[in-house]
């Protein structure tokens, strides 16, 4: 049984909690197929007016992470609960949130060693719902890991920065900067990865409160928009005039 606030944080990252077996294609279990997973960035590429795959695969990337990663993370660190959902459970919906059938999710809870179930937490999340994603992206689109891993740590960036700027509870706070560090730190096989797929992009300072540039471009600058203020955004690695719109 989930506590009621879960579904309330959860709509607020743009995560709808539904009943019902998924039959979409765009089911993450389904995405982890290449076929499946071109068809979705076929149809980003043209509601985004993307020039090719590269950049549909970029944004999408950006938009999942921002969607599972950083709101499993955010229910990490400050409520010490997640909402563990498994890949046959969440489906991408065509408004760009996604949905998660309860049925087949659970609320995880600390119990016992925090270090532990974080561990657990992160390892659960990003072999099985994250780093099987990226790889299925990488091959379709040929987007190179670089971009597609920075594209979350921009996201996990973001977060904590929001969390260390919101919060006032002095053991909030320290569990914000301790979880950053871990996901920081933390060996490369607790995300599916040889090495730490983070460790030089999660780029805040000590007091998580600054960031700096990316160093490699998530391609925003290349989709077709309407507002000169947004043609590139506030970390890009390219010397132009950013806008907000990737911060």
């Amino acid at each position: 049984m989930r506590p009621e606030w879960v579904e309330k944080e959860l709509l607020d990252f743009g995560v709808h909690i539904t009943k019902g077996a998924m039959t979409s294609d765009r089911t993450l279990a389904a995405l982890f197929s290449e076929e499946s997973v071109k068809r979705l960035l076929e149809a980003e590429k043209s509601a985004m007016h993307a020039p090719n795959l590269a950049v549909a695969a970029s944004m999408f990337s950006k938009r999942y992470a921002y969607l599972a990663v950083s709101s499993t993370l955010y229910l990490m660190t400050m409520y010490d609960g997640v909402y563990q959902f498994s890949p046959a459970a969440c489906a991408f919906r065509e408004d760009r949130k996604i949905a998660l059938d309860e049925t087949l999710c659970s609320f995880v809870q600390l119990d016992g060693d925090r270090h532990e179930w974080r561990e657990q937490v992160v390892r659960t999340l990003f072999t099985q719902c994250v780093t099987p994603l990226l790889d299925v992206l990488n091959r379709t689109s040929r987007l190179p890991y670089t971009i597609l891993w920075e594209n979350v740590a921009v996201r996990i960036n973001s977060l904590y920065r929001s969390m260390m700027r919101e919060v006032e509870e002095t053991a909030v706070k320290q569990r914000v900067q301790e979880d950053y560090l871990f996901l920081k730190q933390a060996a490369g096989e607790v995300f599916g990865a040889q090495q730490n797929p983070f460790q030089h992009s999660l780029n805040l300072d000590d007091s998580l409160l600054e960031t700096s540039n990316r160093k490699t471009c998530c391609m925003y600058y290349q989709l077709e928009k309407k507002s000169e203020s947004l043609d590139y955004c506030l970390v890009c690695p390219l010397e132009k005039n950013k806008g907000t719109a990737c911060s």
